[in-house]
């Protein structure tokens, strides 16, 4: 059942309830007028009725006033007075106002009660009567009561037709935003919904589509990231493909050659070259074999052997080939904290920024500090006091600004940041990279999804 029919089930239900309460409330109001209206009449016309005796007294034909009393009940709106002689028989009734329309029969077994009527003895064993009647009464009752019961139902009408026009008014809003997520799930795209309706789901559109635009920019992300690693992993490819080309091919060539002069020398008859040749075998194989491991050791993640032995091997590296320049590590992290993808992440960034300070920027000092900030992730800091970013390099789309942003592109992956910025006293360059906690990073790639 749509969420629309059962709302105004629901207030239908409560209206009709609250209809059927104020119309019992009406009825038991109106008896209870019914009630005492006819008793007030009742005892008013007692009072007349004894006055009139006490005159009737001193009367000369006591007969005829009795039936001039009588008389005064004529359209009486509430009592009807009826003579009786001795015997009990009728002699003089009076009669009643007739009301003007008649009340449903429903209505007077509703609120008719009916009250005794009240006998009051006359002169020579006659006597009088007053007998209640509360026609005229439930016809004004009924009057008012109808005309309530209309102003009450006209009003839960109109109420059920406004709830069911701000009910329809904000659902549209509601179907709006359920068709834009159907849109995103089907990865069709779609317009930005525009904040209209209450407060709340004004809110509600604006952060829709805030979580859309995100959405969108981490898409585009990803196809970035994507195309990047293809891009990466085709350039690994040849790059393999080149060191065994040109570092194993000629080795695996000039160990078949060998053999080849060996089997002829064998044939020859000339034993004694053997060994010679056999001892190039073996000096090629164990060249091989230096060049394989070369191959794997690049293969092989960086930090597999440990985060800060690979950060001091990058470091020994280029203080091994640049004895000119002084470099500083600083590393306060626990290791254990962070999972493996952070871990290459660092020594990734930490290896090009080395990598383009020492190619480009002619420095004399390289400062690396790597420490927790304080929501527990990794600041990683590169400073040197090179040439810095020139024009030349900023506007180049050498390997350069290609390392800057594989870099950046790296640390995004993690839901991290990156920044270049001046060195120390306008001199060099200074790369920040934040990294933040395991956790984190997680919640905040499974939000963007």
């Amino acid at each position: 059942m749509p969420l629309r029919a059962r709302l105004m089930a629901l207030v239908c239900a409560i209206l009709l309830v609250s209809l059927a309460g104020g119309g019992a409330l009406i009825a038991w109001h109106a008896a209870g007028r019914v009630q005492t209206e006819l008793r007030a009449a009742l005892s008013v016309g007692a009072n007349t009725v004894e006055n009139g005796l006490k005159e009737l007294r001193t009367a000369d034909d006591r007969i005829v006033e009795l039936r001039r009393l009588i008389a005064t009940f004529d359209g009486n709106r509430h009592v009807r007075a009826i003579l009786l002689d001795a015997t009990g028989s009728t002699t003089a009734r009076s009669d009643l106002f007739v009301p003007a329309q008649k009340v449903p029969g429903w209505f007077v077994r509703l609120i008719g009660n009916p009250i005794p009527r009240l006998q009051i003895p006359a002169e020579f064993g006659a006597s009088i009567v007053l007998e209640p009647d509360p026609a005229n009464e439930l016809d004004e009752v009924w009057e008012q009561s109808r005309d309530t019961m209309l102003v009450l139902a006209v009003f839960a009408v109109l109420s059920g037709l406004l709830i069911s026009f701000v009910v329809g008014r904000a659902l549209r809003s509601l179907e709006a935003l359920s068709s834009a997520f159907a849109t995103i799930g089907n990865d069709d795209g779609h317009r930005p919904l525009l904040p209209r309706g209450a407060p709340e789901l004004k809110r509600l559109a604006v952060a829709f589509n805030r979580m859309s635009e995100r959405l969108a920019a981490a898409a585009a992300q990803n196809q970035r990231l994507n195309e990047r690693l293809l891009t990466l992993q085709a350039e690994e490819r040849a790059e393999l493909a080149r060191n065994l080309h040109d570092d194993i091919g000629p080795l695996l060539f000039a160990v078949e050659m060998t053999a080849a002069t060996m089997e002829r020398v064998a044939a020859s008859g000339h034993v004694g070259e053997i060994p010679a040749h056999a001892r190039a075998i073996h000096d090629a194989v164990a060249l091989m074999q230096r060049h394989v491991r070369d191959i794997l050791g690049r293969l092989r993640p960086i930090s597999a052997a440990g985060l800060h032995d690979a950060i001091e091997r990058l470091v020994s590296f280029w203080q091994r080939r640049r004895p000119d320049v002084r470099f500083n590590l600083s590393m306060a992290i626990e290791e254990d904290l962070l999972e493996e993808d952070a871990k290459e992440t660092i020594c990734r960034v930490v290896q090009e920024g080395l990598s383009n300070a020492m190619r480009h920027a002619a420095p004399t000092r390289i400062d690396v500090t790597i420490e927790h900030d304080n929501a527990d992730g990794v600041r990683v800091v590169l400073t040197d006091d090179g040439i810095g970013l020139t024009p030349a390099h900023a506007n180049s789309r050498g390997p350069t600004r290609l390392g800057l942003i594989g870099m950046r592109e790296r640390v995004m992956a993690m839901a991290g940041s990156l920044s270049v910025t001046p060195g120390r006293d306008a001199k060099g360059l200074t790369l920040i990279a934040s990294l933040p906690r395991a956790n984190r990073a997680q919640e905040e790639q499974e939000s963007l999804g």
